[in-house]
């Protein structure tokens, strides 16, 4: 990964760390307490300056920033510090919890900024020449004289290249009693003059080709990618059955979740067989995934405007939040199962800047969606996280005393062990699945045949 590869990465743990630590500083501040140092980034500090009390400085490593506040820590003796309100251990209990929770708050605020962003300055949505697909003979359309393969270049007068401009010219549809499509089949041009309702049921019928079986991107962390998979690669067929669509993948994996499953592929003019297990994705194990994507092909931009993002982005961060939670509840319930979809800086890295390559709505979009995961991380109530702190708040609140600094010392050493084991974990993962990876790579294409351009 050279330079320019881990800048996404950078730049995006960087806002949403710095974002979760502007959170509870400008949380302490509102509540009185000291602050003694704000970090834009991390390590020795490069420059900084004094004010009201409070070091603000830029560091060293460009990964978020930090927040010191005064009476954070116990006292040498394992006392709670010596201070009144000032101090964020002595603070009253419902003004730790206020402190706590603006730090996952801040992120949950900019998850929603950037989804509107990323809705205003559009998303990339797949698009398709100007030819038709698979056209049963049962369908209004065939009945009409469509053809697939056939190629259409105009409706209601408006040029057509793309299935968008299709779908943009037909929109308005219903306001004329009659429409017009031109079409052309082995470069012989007819047209087809319907009545608008009738039409319209032949809109309905039409689908673009299916995209062929080309990989186009493989997931980081997900079972292709532990196998082996290439961007690029064919595949030929799973299980034996030949595969001649993407689309034919995916049904070929449903309710084979935890199966391994044989698939043929193709690298570089020569085949080769790779045993893929598909994970889970729901509970019924209907849903299957190998973690590939289809190769991208022609593209449209999808702008929204304000009044149409807004709501846009609360839908999409009430979606985020679900899906996050149920996501860290199965990593919870089953931590074996779901141990290699766990990952740390490397691993954010690592997806950061492969949606970076893929277009700025694909990184915003992670941006968001890492806002959200840090959110409902630190919110668990586990020692040494912002869900600790308010665990201990809100139990000093129901008790109506403070907690013992003996307590509070050995709640966090719990906290240390869990969140030490965790990251070393974490840490050990991010650091083998690049080489795990390149290793399945090299031994995914050892028993190859070579595929003749007819068998393609």
């Amino acid at each position: 990964m050279g330079i320019l590869g881990v800048v996404p990465g950078i730049l995006l743990l960087g806002i949403v760390i710095f974002v979760h630590e502007l959170g509870h500083f400008l949380a302490a501040k509102w509540r009185g307490v000291t602050v003694l140092k704000f970090s834009l980034g991390m390590g020795p500090e490069m420059i900084g300056f004094s004010r009201g009390g409070t070091r603000y400085c830029l560091s060293w490593i460009p990964l978020g920033g930090f927040v010191q506040m005064a009476g954070d820590h116990l006292e040498e003796d394992g006392s709670m510090p010596a201070g009144g309100p000032e101090n964020f251990l002595t603070h009253p209990w419902f003004g730790r919890v206020i402190i706590a929770v603006a730090g996952p708050a801040a992120n949950l605020v900019t998850c929603f900024a950037v989804l509107v962003l990323t809705f205003r300055v559009g998303v990339q949505q797949p698009d398709w020449p100007n030819v038709l697909g698979p056209l049963p003979d049962s369908t209004v359309a065939y009945a009409a004289g469509l053809r697939e393969g056939d190629r259409f270049t105009r409706f209601d007068g408006h040029a057509l290249t793309t299935w968008h401009e299709l779908e943009s010219a037909a929109r308005d549809l219903e306001k004329h009693p009659s429409s017009k499509m031109e079409l052309s089949r082995d470069g012989h041009a007819y047209a087809v003059e319907l009545p608008s309702e009738r039409m319209k049921r032949v809109l309905g019928d039409l689908q673009p080709p299916p995209p062929p079986p080309l990989v186009g991107a493989v997931g980081t962390g997900m079972p292709a990618y532990r196998a082996g998979v290439k961007e690029g690669d064919r595949v030929l067929s799973v299980d034996g059955a030949p595969v001649r669509s993407f689309g034919e993948i995916a049904r070929a994996l449903r309710g084979r979740a935890d199966q391994p499953i044989v698939f043929e592929l193709e690298r570089d003019g020569r085949s080769f067989p790779l045993t893929i297990t598909p994970m889970r994705v729901d509970g019924t194990g209907e849903g299957a995934l190998i973690g590939i994507e289809a190769q991208r092909g022609m593209e449209w931009t999808e702008r929204l405007s304000v009044t149409e993002a807004v709501p846009a982005a609360f839908r999409g961060t009430g979606r985020m939040i679900g899906d996050v939670y149920g996501s860290l509840w199965l990593t919870i319930s089953r931590p074996a199962y779901y141990r290699e979809s766990i990952g740390g800086p490397i691993f954010i890295g690592q997806m950061a800047r492969d949606s970076a390559r893929r277009g700025l709505d694909r990184w915003l979009y992670l941006m968001a969606l890492i806002n959200v995961a840090i959110m409902a991380f630190n919110l668990l109530p586990v020692p040494l996280l912002d869900g600790g702190h308010i665990t201990l708040a809100v139990l000093e609140g129901l008790r109506r005393r403070a907690v013992s600094g003996r307590t509070y010392m050995n709640f966090q050493k719990v906290g240390l062990v869990l969140v030490g084991t965790l990251f070393v974990f974490i840490l050990s993962k991010d650091l083998m699945r690049p080489f795990q990876r390149l290793r399945a790579i090299d031994q995914a294409p050892r028993e190859t045949t070579t595929v003749a351009p007819s068998q393609r």
